[in-house]
């Protein structure tokens, strides 16, 4: 009986977590595969088995968790850079301890910097989700790139994706449009009660309109007033809705002053229920709410699949592909309230309800399974693609003219 591959998963933080649950609930229950998922970010062993999908019984995700380090305590460039270093030697001891074939990884986040490498070093080959986009108002742009070349395959979100993974040389063979993994458990969600969803954040009653809000820090944009354009944002959302449902920002420096101008804005104003994370509640409430706003990928991604009107903010996410549910806003109070009242108008929401979403219909993850079990049986050279090749010359080709011999 052939030996189970080992499929490594790294989840950092809830960003990676949402998206990747499909894809860990397929991996796990593949009885030709020994799942392996790996922490270090944001989450103890116990917070990531009780985040997991409870589809699988908590005893079962707590046997595959192998945590590489401790979750950070604090977000600025020089903890990062110290836990980079944790997690970088880390992975490949646990890599090399638990005989992982294939490493999993999603996006784009700065972790991936110190995760990755030691897999290529290793020679994992490395199978990584949701390469190829665009999102110029943060680092994690040229973090999705790096990872793009030292990945082996490729499981993109949708078309343009891929043109763009081909064109930073990947061959064609290697790239597989596979649709967003994340839209696997938010298609059909049914939408939380009003009466449930109040029990779930403390308050008597949910006032309508209902606006889920989530305001990362836009990485790319130096010494921004980042505390400030979050107040400004929930302002603006209780300008316009009743109850405010905001979940705490990424992982990235810039979080402790979001942070506490949402905890502040919060203290004065009830309205606004400021929630660490949604967890397995998110689709349903995403389901509920009127209105998504803020710069994070799930008003861009996921929000179109249940038909929400999305109101994104500032550059976060520019350039990145977006469904006709999505409006745009520039950074402030007056901006972001003029397109939340636009986006909770009557054409705006039967816009959304016509939109299709451009990232899949939610089936991702069969795609991504198969993938995996395939990817430790690629070849470890990866060729270059030029999707122009350049005429050869003596420089191309390494040899010198007769020219050049003579001098």
């Amino acid at each position: 009986m052939p030996t189970p591959l080992t499929a490594a998963v790294f989840v950092g933080t809830r960003a990676d977590l949402g998206p990747l649950s499909p894809v860990l609930e397929a991996l796990q229950a593949d009885e030709g595969l020994t799942l392996r998922v790996l922490t270090g970010v944001m989450y103890a062993v116990d917070d990531l088995v009780a985040a997991l999908p409870a589809s699988v019984p908590e005893a079962a995700w707590r046997e595959v968790v192998v945590p590489l380090a401790d979750p950070m305590r604090e977000m600025t460039v020089a903890a990062q850079l110290d836990q980079g270093a944790v997690l970088s030697g880390a992975v490949g001891q646990a890599l090399t301890a638990q005989a992982v074939d294939v490493l999993v990884v999603l996006g784009d986040r700065w972790e991936l910097l110190y995760v990755v490498p030691p897999a290529v070093l290793l020679g994992v080959p490395v199978v990584h989700l949701h390469g190829g986009e665009v999102t110029e108002g943060a680092l994690d742009e040229r973090v999705r790139h790096a990872v793009t070349k030292l990945a082996d395959q490729h499981c993109v979100a949708s078309e343009d994706a891929a043109a763009r993974v081909r064109q930073l040389g990947e061959p064609a063979d290697r790239v597989h449009v596979t649709g967003a993994p994340g839209l696997d458990r938010v298609a059909g969600a049914v939408p939380i009660p009003d009466a449930e969803l109040a029990d779930l954040l403390g308050v008597d009653v949910v006032e309508r309109p209902l606006a889920l809000l989530t305001y990362h820090p836009p990485t790319a944009q130096q010494a921004a007033p980042v505390g400030d354009w979050a107040r400004e944002a929930a302002q603006a959302a209780l300008a316009t809705c009743g109850t405010v449902v905001a979940t705490h920002p990424g992982m990235d420096e810039g979080r402790d002053e979001i942070l506490a101008a949402l905890t502040a804005l919060a203290a004065d104003e009830p309205r606004l229920r400021l929630v660490a994370a949604l967890g397995r509640d998110y689709p349903r409430v995403l389901a509920a709410v009127d209105v998504v706003v803020g710069n994070s990928s799930s008003g861009v991604i996921e929000a179109a699949t249940l038909h929400v009107p999305a109101v994104d903010i500032g550059e976060r996410q520019r350039g990145r592909l977006r469904g006709d549910n999505v409006l745009h806003a520039d950074e402030g109070r007056a901006a972001v309230e003029a397109a939340l009242r636009t986006a909770l108008g009557p054409v705006w929401r039967e816009r959304s309800a016509r939109a299709a979403n451009p990232y899949g219909t939610g089936a991702a993850s069969a795609a991504i399974l198969d993938i995996v079990r395939d990817a430790a049986l690629a070849p470890r050279v990866k060729p270059f693609v030029d999707l122009r090749p350049a005429p050869a010359t003596a420089a191309t080709t390494g040899r010198r003219t007769s020219e050049e011999e003579e001098e």
